[in-house]
């Protein structure tokens, strides 16, 4: 059904499974719409309770997908991708009455980051990373809701990952209360999903409007902002050379215009 996705269904759970490996299931627009139809399926599906979201081959998803190089400011439309594709990917995530759980079996980067932050639960494997680097390429810091769940659920110690971007360590990662690390994070995705279905789900789910409630009520007015700030980025200089430099492969040359 779907050529970069692949779902597995077991039941009232179900495995979403990022299919891009040659890319590093990077998140090009293909995969995007089959994610965001897959997903709404099975928000809309009763018998479902659980989503478990991993990917195939050595990464979890190396977020956003580069691969063209602007002709000048303004040609790639920043804004109209957040709103229209990845905010509402996000928004099926966390404003689900399901829950959801990441499998990070590698590599996570951007956006890819953002959907596993998104969910309500991550196992993570030992030698998995997580990489922020859109500053590199003339954009602010993370997007996809990713500066507010972050900030909200770790506090002071993603500020300098969210201000100047960097890479931390899956040891990290769980330092900071975002994942637990496993030796087999799908398994134990599995096995959780399995204690989930089986105990009182509308409590868990109810409980999930109340950590939105608390926590993410303003999301949307947050990805708002979000995605204007990150369209009037799209249309400057800096952007076009941080895109092409890594294309490129060379250090960008950013003149702050």
């Amino acid at each position: 059904m779907y050529r970069y996705i692949l779902i597995d269904d077991r039941d009232s759970v179900t495995i979403f499974t990022l299919n891009r490996p040659e890319r590093l299931n990077a998140l090009g627009p293909e995969l995007r719409a089959e994610l965001l139809d897959a997903l709404r399926k099975f928000n809309n599906d009763a018998k479902k309770r659980v989503g478990i979201i991993t990917g195939s081959g050595k990464a979890f998803s190396a977020g956003a997908e580069i691969s063209t190089k602007p002709s000048g400011p303004g040609t790639i439309n920043l804004e109209d991708e957040l709103r229209n594709s990845f905010h509402l990917i996000l928004k099926e995530i966390r404003f689900s009455d399901k829950l959801f759980i990441a499998a990070i079996n590698g590599v996570a980067a951007g956006a890819g980051i953002s959907l596993a932050v998104a969910c309500d639960f991550a196992f993570v494997s030992r030698n998995a990373r997580f990489v922020l680097a859109f500053q590199n390429l003339g954009i602010a810091p993370p997007d996809t809701g990713l500066t507010l769940m972050m900030a909200r659920l770790v506090g002071a110690r993603a500020l300098r990952y969210l201000l100047i971007g960097g890479e931390f360590t899956a040891e990290e990662a769980e330092a900071m209360g975002l994942v637990k690390v496993v030796d087999d994070p799908l398994g134990e995705a599995l096995k959780f999903a399995n204690e989930i279905v089986q105990g009182p789900f509308r409590a868990y789910s109810y409980g999930k409007r109340l950590i939105n409630e608390a926590l993410f009520k303003d999301l949307d007015q947050f990805l708002a902002v979000e995605a204007r700030l990150q369209g009037e980025l799209g249309n400057t200089h800096d952007f076009v050379e941080g895109v092409s430099a890594f294309l490129e492969k060379r250090r960008p040359r950013f003149t702050g215009s």
